[in-house]
């Protein structure tokens, strides 16, 4: 039973690691607004999963009202986001983020 819990532990660990990995690829290689925020999504994920998989072994519920939690927030940021990326586009025709770097604040 031990044996069971400890592989499925290595399994989300590596999970976690891959989809970390992914979007922090997504972030240091796209130069599209979209992608980073989906990229950010991923990252999310990767440490929602991180939560869920270290209350695993524990059956401890209160990692899952944590990641509900998480989800909702990431929600409310993503729509944020999304809202920013039209608006820029609305205003350059154009989601690069290269094209943003000549803006004066």
């Amino acid at each position: 039973m031990v044996n069971e819990s400890l592989n499925h532990c290595f399994m989300y660990a590596y999970a976690v690691f891959v989809l970390i990995f992914i979007g922090f690829y997504c972030l240091i290689a796209r130069r599209n607004m979209v992608r980073l925020l989906i990229g950010l999504e991923i990252i999310s994920k990767g440490i929602c999963l991180l939560i869920i998989s270290g209350s695993y072994p524990s059956r401890i519920l209160t990692a899952q009202a944590l990641v509900i939690t998480v989800i909702v927030i990431e929600v409310c940021v993503m729509a944020i986001g999304l809202s920013l990326v039209i608006r820029a586009y609305h205003q350059s025709e154009s989601i690069d983020i290269r094209d943003f770097s000549k803006l004066k604040g």
